[in-house]
């Protein structure tokens, strides 16, 4: 099919599986791996599947004048993956506990261990920040996303996604001048 999105997308209010299922080849692995970089592999794809199901049943109410199909359809899994995080308390980039605590012989092994211990801090200090600020921060940062880019996704004007990157980084900065507990 050939069809624009927005042909696509009035096929799709009519009811026709064939263009949904086109939108989807579309769209969907951009939508993918955008859930892929806030959530687990399992949860990426509930969050593209409900987004999905959300577009087939208020097709008839996008508006192309508004935005594009592929912002319309980013915002909602955005969305998705924030509901997902808050439902979990998780965070997606675990600390290293894997990471090796034992002291080597190799003369930056203390350089090592404690930039392991500043990475689990660091990982921490992001997983404690509200859920949009780290989304509009994850965004910037390891979606490589514009100030536009970011407030399309999250609904919000360019100031206030500015406003959340920026605080985002304001608390880390603070959280990271705290001493941490259980050093010496």
């Amino acid at each position: 099919m050939d069809q624009s999105d927005d042909e696509l997308v009035r096929a799709v209010a009519a009811g026709d599986e064939r263009a949904f299922r086109h939108l989807v080849d579309r769209h969907g692995p951009k939508l993918r791996a955008i859930a892929g970089q806030f959530l687990d592999a399992g949860e990426a794809d509930d969050a593209v599947q409900d987004a999905l199901i959300r577009f087939w049943r208020q097709a008839g109410r996008f508006d192309s004048e508004k935005a594009a199909l592929s912002t319309w359809l980013y915002r909602i899994v955005v969305n998705r993956c924030i509901d997902i995080r808050r439902q979990r308390f998780r965070w997606p980039w675990s600390p290293v506990d894997e990471a090796e605590d034992q002291p080597s012989a190799d003369v930056g092994a203390e350089r090592v261990l404690a930039g392991v211990e500043t990475f689990r801090h660091v990982a921490t200090v992001i997983a404690g920040l509200p859920a949009r600020q780290r989304m509009a921060l994850m965004l910037a940062t390891a979606g490589d996303r514009t100030a536009e880019d970011i407030a399309a996704l999250l609904g919000v004007s360019r100031a206030a996604a500015e406003q959340l990157i920026a605080r985002a980084r304001r608390n880390i900065r603070a959280a990271m001048r705290e001493p941490t507990h259980g050093s010496d």
